[in-house]
C-alpha cells in the first residue's frame, strides 16, 4: 500500500517514505455479517432504484450498479477507514543513586587492618570495585547518579575513568533525607523507576516523613540503603573545655583545668593519656593518664613556666585505639608569662607562730615581695618583709601596689571604714586575693557587719567555736582544679597520706574553727575538709570564694606550722606558696569567670531537649538576687535563634535553669543577655 502512486492518489505524504508495516484500519470496525447485509442492502437500492424506469436494461443496470457503489462507498466512509503505521519505543525503568555528600561522611570509623579509614573512603572503594555491576545496571536501566547534603544535586561522570562519577567533597553542613529523595522522584517525573539507591552514612537531621513513604509503597518504587561507616559502635574520646588563666607569673604552677567527654560505649572504656604541650619547643610540660573508671573526667594539669612573654599551649588527648575524630583531641591556648615578684601585704594581730613561719616564708621565698605587718609590735620595732612598711596603706593606690592581702587574727577596729572600703574594692574591681588565716581572737567574729563581711565565705554569726578535737586535713577536686593544696606529686590525689591518715600526730591539727557547711554562703567553694565527719558531715577548713574580678580564700586554722615536724618546712612552705600564687594570679587576670554556663546534653539531636545551667560564683553577683537572666541561642553566623529566661532554682540565689529545644542542626552559642553577668560570665556552645 506504500506505493507511489498510491501516496500520490491518497496524499499520504506525511507518512516516512520506508515505513513499514503500514496496514488499513476502521475507527469502526463493523463484523463481517454486517458488511454482508450492507453489501446486499446497497445492491437492493440500487436494483430498486431502476427497477421501473423505462429504458435500456444495459443503462439501468449500469446506473443501478453505480448506485449500490455509491451507497457502498458512504457506508466504508462511516465506517471511518485508516491507515495504521505501527511505531514503536522502549521507555527504560530509571534508578535513582543518591549518595550522602555531608561532613559525616569525612569520619574515620571504618577499620582496615590496624588502621581507619574515612566513610568517604570506604565509599569510594565501594564505587571502583564494583564499577562493572554498576555499568551493566546502566545499561539495562536508566541509572542517574545524584548527591544529596541540604538537598539533591547532579553528579557529572568521572572522567579519569576510576569511579562511575565524579565525586564532589563531603562537606555539607546537613543531611537532609526526606527532601533529597523528594527532589529525586521530582526529576524522574512521569517515568517509571524501578528502585532508589540510597549510599548514606544514616546520620540525618531530615529522616522520611509518612507522606514520602506513602508516595513510595504507591508508586511501588523499592529504597534499598547501603550503609557506611561502622557496624559496631565507635567511641569518641574529646576535649569538651579547657579553663587556664590568660595570665600567670613565670615560676608559678599554673593549673589547667581539662574537661573530657566520652561519647559512645567504647570510648568508656578508653585508655591514654592527657598532655599539656608547649607548641614552640614541643616539650610536654605535664602529662595526666585517662581513667576509664570517670566516663566525664575533669583533669587538671599544671606547668611550671620559666620564661617569661607570650606562650602558646595545647592540650592533647592521645588514646590507645584511633579516635573516631581525632580533630576534636587537641585544644591550643595561649597565655602571657610575667617575670615580676608577687607583691604580698601581711597584716597579723600579734606573733603567733604561724605568723612567724608564714612571715618568713613570704621572705625567703625569691618570687615573692612582701610587707609584714604586726599591730601588737611596739614603736621600736621594725616591721618586716622585703619591703618593710612603717604604716598600713590608706589609699586605693597605696593598697594597688599589692596583688595579695593575707588577713591574720586582726580586729576589724584597728583599720579605718576608709581602709576596709579600699580592700573590698581592692579585691572586686582590680582583681587582687583575699586569705582570711582564722583566729581565737578576732577572725572573723570581729568582722561582722562591716565592709569586709561580704568577702567572708560564711553567714553571721562569725563567732566560730572550736571543733574541739584534733583534725586531719583533706583536700577536695576543686582544689585540683584551682592547682593548690597539691603537696606531693607523687600521691594519689597530690596529697600525701602523712597529712590526711590520723596515725601520723603529728599531721592533726588541734585547733580549728568549727564551721558548719550549712553556713556557707551559695558562691562559696570547699576545698579542703576534715576527714572525719562530724553530725554526719566533714567540716570545711579551707573555703573559696570569687568576689568581683578577685578572689578570697578563708583557712580555718592556724596551725599549719606543726607540719613541719614530719617533714621540716616542704608541706606548710607548699601549702602557703600555692594559695598565695593562686590568689595573686587573680590580679593578673581574671581567668575564671563568676558565673559558668552549662549545657547538657552537649550533642543533641534535633528536638532533643537540653538544659541550660547558669552557676553563679561571684557572690556579689549572687548577692543582687535576680528573679531571671536572660539567654540568647546563636548559629554559627551569630544571628540570634531564640531568647529566653534562665528561672531562679527555688530559693538558691545561684543557680539558673531552662529547656531549649533546638530545631535547626550545627554548632548552636548559648550567651548570657543580661549586661550584669554578662561580660565576665563564660558562653557556651
Amino acid at each position: 500500500m506504500n506505493t507511489p502512486w498510491m501516496r500520490w492518489l491518497l496524499d499520504l505524504n506525511i507518512i516516512p517514505a520506508d515505513a513499514s508495516e503500514l496496514t488499513l484500519v476502521w475507527e469502526r470496525a463493523w463484523p463481517s455479517w454486517v458488511w454482508a447485509l450492507l453489501v446486499l442492502a446497497a445492491v437492493a437500492i440500487g436494483m430498486w432504484s431502476y427497477a421501473r424506469i423505462p429504458g435500456r436494461r444495459i443503462a439501468r443496470g449500469t446506473l443501478a450498479v453505480a448506485r449500490s457503489v455509491a451507497v457502498l462507498l458512504i457506508l466504508v466512509l462511516i465506517s471511518g477507514p485508516m491507515l495504521q503505521m505501527k511505531r514503536e519505543r522502549i521507555e527504560e525503568d530509571w534508578v535513582l543513586a543518591l549518595i550522602d555528600r555531608s561532613a559525616s561522611m569525612a569520619i574515620s570509623d571504618v577499620d582496615v587492618d590496624t588502621s581507619r579509614r574515612s566513610r568517604d573512603e570506604q565509599l569510594r572503594s565501594m564505587l571502583r570495585d564494583n564499577a562493572e555491576t554498576f555499568a551493566t545496571l546502566d545499561e539495562a536501566r536508566h541509572l542517574v547518579w545524584l548527591g544529596f547534603d541540604q538537598g539533591a544535586y547532579t553528579l557529572s561522570p568521572d572522567a579519569s575513568g576510576d569511579l562511575p562519577i565524579a565525586l564532589t567533597s563531603a562537606d555539607g553542613d546537613r543531611t537532609r533525607l526526606n527532601d533529597s529523595i523528594e527532589q529525586a522522584l521530582q526529576r524522574a517525573t512521569a517515568r517509571p523507576v524501578s528502585g532508589v539507591l540510597v549510599f548514606t552514612d544514616g546520620r540525618t537531621t531530615d529522616p522520611p516523613t509518612r507522606a514520602l513513604l506513602r508516595r513510595l509503597q504507591a508508586d511501588a518504587i523499592p529504597v534499598f540503603p547501603v550503609a557506611l561507616g561502622s557496624a559496631k559502635s565507635v567511641g569518641d574520646v574529646a576535649v569538651r573545655r579547657v579553663e587556664a588563666p590568660r595570665r600567670a607569673f613565670v615560676r608559678d604552677k599554673v593549673p589547667v583545668v581539662v574537661d573530657i567527654d566520652r561519647l559512645g560505649d567504647a570510648a568508656m572504656s578508653a585508655e591514654g593519656v592527657v598532655r599539656l604541650v608547649d607548641m614552640d619547643t614541643g616539650e610536654i610540660l605535664d602529662e595526666q593518664p585517662l581513667d576509664p573508671s570517670r566516663p566525664n573526667d575533669s583533669i587538671t594539669l599544671t606547668a611550671t613556666p620559666d620564661l617569661a612573654g607570650d606562650a602558646a599551649w595545647q592540650v592533647v588527648v592521645e588514646t590507645g585505639r584511633p579516635d573516631l575524630i581525632p580533630d576534636n583531641n587537641l585544644k591550643p591556648f595561649s597565655i602571657t608569662l610575667v617575670d615580676r615578684p608577687l607583691r604580698v601585704l601581711f597584716v597579723d594581730g600579734y606573733p603567733r607562730w604561724e605568723y612567724r613561719y608564714l612571715k618568713n616564708l613570704l621572705i625567703r621565698e625569691k618570687s615573692i615581695e612582701s610587707s609584714a605587718f604586726l599591730l601588737s609590735a611596739d614603736r621600736d620595732f621594725a616591721q618586716e618583709g622585703n619591703l618593710p612598711i612603717t604604716r598600713l596603706p590608706r589609699s586605693p593606690e597605696e593598697f594597688a601596689e599589692f596583688d595579695v592581702i593575707v588577713l591574720g587574727d586582726v580586729p576589724a577596729t584597728f583599720f579605718s571604714p576608709d581602709q576596709l572600703d579600699m580592700i573590698r574594692q581592692q579585691v572586686a574591681d582590680r582583681g587582687s586575693g583575699l586569705l582570711w588565716i582564722g583566729g581565737e581572737r578576732y577572725t572573723p567574729s570581729s568582722y561582722v557587719g562591716n565592709e569586709l563581711s561580704d568577702l567572708l565565705p560564711m553567714r553571721a554569726p562569725l563567732s566560730l567555736p572550736a571543733i574541739g578535737t584534733p583534725v586531719n586535713m583533706m583536700p577536695t577536686d576543686q582544689a585540683n582544679r584551682l592547682g593548690i593544696l597539691q603537696l606531693d606529686p607523687n600521691s594519689t590525689g597530690f596529697w600525701p597520706r602523712d597529712l590526711w591518715d590520723a596515725s601520723y600526730k603529728w599531721s592533726q591539727l588541734y585547733y580549728a574553727q568549727r564551721i558548719e557547711p550549712g553556713r556557707l554562703k551559695p558562691a562559696a567553694e570547699v576545698l579542703a575538709t576534715t576527714v572525719d565527719e562530724y553530725n554526719g558531715a566533714k567540716l570545711p577548713l579551707v573555703i573559696g570564694m570569687r568576689y568581683g574580678a578577685g578572689q578570697t580564700i578563708y583557712v580555718a586554722t592556724d596551725e599549719i606550722w606543726r607540719w613541719r615536724f614530719g617533714r621540716g618546712e616542704f608541706f606548710p612552705d607548699q601549702f602557703w606558696v600555692q594559695m598565695v600564687r593562686a590568689l595573686g594570679r587573680q590580679s593578673l587576670a581574671t581567668s575564671g569567670a563568676p558565673a559558668v554556663l552549662e549545657v547538657n546534653p552537649r550533642r543533641v539531636q534535633i528536638d532533643q531537649p537540653v538544659r541550660i545551667e547558669l552557676s553563679v560564683l561571684d557572690a556579689k553577683l549572687a548577692a543582687e538576687d535576680h528573679a531571671s537572666i536572660a539567654v540568647v541561642i546563636e548559629d554559627e553566623d551569630g544571628q540570634p535563634l531564640a531568647e529566653m529566661e534562665l528561672q531562679r532554682e527555688g530559693d538558691r540565689i545561684d543557680r539558673y535553669a531552662a529547656t531549649y529545644v533546638p530545631h535547626v542542626t550545627g554548632l548552636l552559642r548559648v550567651r548570657l543577655n543580661d549586661r550584669s553577668v554578662a561580660l565576665a560570665a563564660a558562653d557556651s556552645r
